[in-house]
């Protein structure tokens, strides 16, 4: 019996697929999987199986933020990821680094890199220097909201629910006027932050996550990062980074769905199985998608 269900075409009721960010750690002490690709073929390994989950980017950090990391020197930073960004550079894979380090920066400008995924938001002056001369490359600049703009995340907070969205859209208003002032707007993108970034307190990032849509409509140019994070574990009795799978993908399905164009993710492949999952709920029964072939490794790459 066929269903009575429309067969309605995507775009009439949701986004598109939004870019996916793929986290590539490769640190000792990252809270989500420190330790596990610090070897240069351990990391590449990872790079290729995001690709073939699905990840339109691959985002390289190598100093870990969370409470508890230690900081290593900017020497130790950028000689962990540089064969790595120089191998996916070969396989056309777009490179995101996560850095708030000058030094790191500008080595990362002078690889090509796609995006600069920054902590701290650029707000120091040595950074900023850097972006002046970043006209002739194609880089985009991704500036994130935190509670203190330091260099890792901090179990002290002033944040409150109800006043985090204000404070998040007056930095985003700063830093789009200082931007704009280096003639880098249209390369700007904002990260409101979560989890710890913003404040111990898991209704702090609910809240965002409440007012996504107010903050897309100001600044669509939006990238989150809810993966795994400490609000979600909180926010159901104390889950382990291990189980916070699924509260990751539904908070990405419902971001997407609000519009959020750019999304951070461990699991790509559990994101777009949720996305497939909702869309076919709603009646929307796209071509399936499969495997697409040959991927920028010689493997299928996953797109459900």
């Amino acid at each position: 019996m066929e269903s009575d269900l429309p067969n309605r075409n995507q775009e009439e009721i949701f986004p598109p697929k939004p870019i996916l960010f793929g986290v590539l750690n490769i640190t000792s002490d990252s809270f989500s999987d420190g330790g596990k690709y610090l070897r240069e073929d351990l990391a590449l390994a990872k790079a290729k199986s995001l690709i073939e989950e699905g990840a339109d980017v691959i985002d390289i950090g190598a100093q870990s933020s969370n409470i508890k990391a230690e900081p290593i020197s900017e020497d130790i930073e950028w000689d962990r990821m540089k064969e790595i960004i120089s191998e996916l550079k070969k396989e056309k894979v777009a490179i995101s680094i996560d850095t708030f380090r000058p030094y790191v920066i500008r080595k990362a400008l002078e690889a090509d890199v796609d995006y600069i995924n920054n902590i701290r938001g650029f707000v120091d002056p040595e950074s900023l220097d850097l972006l002046k001369v970043a006209n002739n490359k194609s880089t985009k600049f991704v500036a994130m909201f935190s509670q203190d703009h330091s260099i890792k995340a901090s179990e002290f907070s002033d944040l409150k629910p109800e006043n985090v969205v204000p404070l998040a859209l007056e930095f985003f208003r700063e830093r789009t006027k200082t931007f704009e002032s280096l003639g880098l707007a249209d390369r700007l993108i904002l990260d409101p932050g979560m989890g710890f970034f913003l404040s111990p307190d898991y209704k702090v990032s609910f809240a965002i996550l409440s007012k996504i849509t107010e903050i897309l409509s100001e600044f669509p140019n939006l990238m989150v990062s809810v993966t795994k994070k400490s609000f979600l574990g909180n926010a159901l009795g104390g889950l382990p980074v291990e189980d916070r799978i699924v509260p990751t993908a539904i908070s990405e399905t419902y971001l997407w769905s609000k519009g959020v164009r750019m999304i951070r993710t461990h699991s790509p492949k559990s994101f777009l199985l949720a996305m497939k999952t909702w869309e076919m709920s709603h009646g929307v029964y796209s071509p399936q998608r499969g495997l697409q072939g040959p991927g920028p490794f010689g493997t299928s790459s996953y797109r459900p």
